[in-house]
């Protein structure tokens, strides 16, 4: 069994893969840029693997540490709320989250009840909202936000939560009774679920260099969750992702016909919270948070 590296080198890399740059990982684990720096080159060499690629004032991470910073952001996160459950009693109030609606009842529901069973004395309440707008987060009463988008939040703390894999998604009745249905290209002979834009499909085809103009779009919905639902009923082939379908799929009311997938690089889901307003109650939901988006970030 290999012998684990230095617990402040994986905290130090984890918090550079996590924050993406030098004086924020710094400003978080409350250590100098050098420092942050020193460890991470030390881990690379304990580990004879390239993590890191520096990219003009910020850090941009190697498939290598890509993967080994989501698995420890999940490790940090349950140890953290491993040893803040311990002194659950010391933790309550009420914490206001205002969330996407898709997120809000596709995965964040479904879960609360987990971290309710380890701090029985916190009560959540969760607003809907579609914007991702600096002005509009602002006049949102909440103490978190969960946002996708691009981290263009002026003067609010910012955790990465997980960028998206998409991936088509249907019924297994539907699956069973499309004959001919192994690639991206069989996919122009099936009913094809959207959004009113047609983006949806639009950029999954473009990523594999397929016009989209002949695809069969006959159902189109405004939310997200609608186009999973219509997906659920049969309608067609609806764009799933790692985090929104993936109750369904590990429910089976959805499958992946096919394993082809792309990665969204510009946009991501992320906790947004004003700088010093996390108490103890609020820590504990966002690291439990980042633990249990980390463990759907890794699915198949």
């Amino acid at each position: 069994m290999r012998e684990l590296p230095p617990l402040n080198a994986l905290r130090a890399f984890e918090a550079l893969g996590r924050r993406g740059s030098l004086s924020a990982a710094a400003d978080e684990l409350n250590v100098t840029h050098g420092a942050i720096s020193k460890q991470v080159k030390q881990l690379e060499g304990r580990l004879s693997t390239r993590l890191i690629a520096r990219s003009g004032r910020g850090v941009e991470l190697t498939p290598e540490g890509r993967r080994l910073m989501e698995r420890l952001t999940r490790a940090f996160g349950q140890l953290d709320a491993a040893m803040q459950s311990l002194d659950a009693g010391a933790h309550e109030g009420t914490i206001t989250i205002s969330c996407m609606p898709a997120l809000a009842s596709n995965w964040l529901i479904p879960k609360l009840e987990q971290f309710s069973t380890l701090y029985p004395k916190i009560d959540i309440v969760v607003m809907a909202s579609s914007s991702a707008d600096a002005n509009a987060i602002d006049a949102i009463r909440a103490d978190l936000h969960l946002l996708y988008g691009r981290p263009d939040w002026p003067g609010k703390e910012i955790r990465l939560l997980t960028q998206l894999t998409l991936f088509p998604v249907c019924s297994p009745g539907v699956a069973n009774s499309l004959p001919g249905l192994n690639s991206v290209q069989d996919l122009f002979n099936y009913p094809l679920i959207d959004n009113p834009e047609g983006t949806q499909w639009r950029d999954y085809f473009l990523s594999y260099g397929l016009d989209d103009s002949a695809a069969r779009r006959p159902y189109r919905f405004q939310d997200f969750t609608l186009c999973l639902a219509a997906a659920r009923a049969g309608l067609g082939i609806a764009m799933g992702d790692n985090v929104n379908a993936e109750p369904d799929l590990t429910s089976g009311r959805l499958v992946r016909p096919f394993r082809e997938t792309i990665r969204r690089q510009s946009q991501a889901y992320y906790l947004v919270s004003r700088p010093g307003s996390q108490n103890a109650s609020l820590t504990a939901f966002s690291n439990w948070l980042v633990a249990e988006m980390q463990k759907t970030a890794t699915l198949p």
